[in-house]
This record gives C-alpha cells, structure tokens and sequence, in this order.
C-alpha cells in the first residue's frame, strides 16, 4: 500500500526542473531591465550634458548683449579675458569641452556683429564628440 501512494520515478524532480526554468526567465527579464536602465542613464547624462552646453552657449550670448557690439574682439577674441573666462568655466562644467566664436560684421546692420558660439565635449567613456551651435546678432537689428 506505501508503494502506491508514490509518485512514479518520472515525475520525481520534475518539480524542481519547473523552478530552475522560472528562475532563468526571471533572470533574463531583469538582465534587461538593468540592460533597459544602463541605456536611460546614458541618455540622461546626454541630454543633461547638452542641456549645460546650451544654457552656457546663450549665457555667453546674453553677456554679449551686455557689452557694446565695438568691444567685443577685445574681450571675447581667442585670449580676451571673457573668452577666457567662459573657457575655464565650460571646462569646470562640460568633460573635455572646447569653446570656439565666429564674430563677423552683421550684413546690413550697421554697428551689429553676427556671433556663432559652438561647444563641443567628450561623454565620459565615448570616443564620439558632441556639439551644440549657437547663432545671434549683437548689436542693433535691421
């Protein structure tokens, strides 16, 4: 009588083969979601990243609009002490930031300048660069 209440020799362990596969679906479901996670992080920090380089970029812009459009070569040319200081500044915030200006007479405006700021960085752990242009006249508009 105690043998009939067994299970037979082939439905033994099958139990723990079901558990052993849920188990591995469990864990291919959450090396994708971690997978999911590491790619949001990523994207995150881009878009934070070229969030700062924009806000810099117009901030730079804006303390243009604050100095007369004449005196802008002395201060902001290649080693003027405003190029300078945006540069240090973009360093302190961006990883391996570059800054470069194009300040040209405005076409038809008299007593304007066209200035283009373009930023460029290095993610952490990327080989590739990113860049952010700005464009804007300074000065009086047509």
């Amino acid at each position: 009588m105690l043998n009939a209440a067994r299970t037979p020799l082939a439905q033994e362990g099958g139990s723990l083969f079901e558990v052993l596969v849920a188990i591995a679906l469990f864990s291919f479901g959450l090396l994708g979601l971690f997978g999911a996670l590491g790619g949001s992080v990523r994207a995150i920090d881009e878009a934070r990243l070229r969030s700062e380089a924009s806000h810099l970029a117009h901030a730079m812009i804006a303390e243009m609009w604050t100095s007369a459009a004449a005196g802008l070569d002395a201060q902001f040319a290649a080693n003027g002490p405003a190029a300078r200081a945006w540069q240090d500044r973009l360093t302190r915030l961006l990883p391996a930031a570059t800054m470069s200006l194009d300040l040209a007479d405005a076409a038809g405006a008299a007593g304007s300048r066209s200035v283009v700021v373009t930023i460029t960085w290095l993610r952490p752990g990327s080989t590739e660069r990113h860049r952010y242009v700005a464009a804007a006249r300074i000065g009086r508009n047509p």
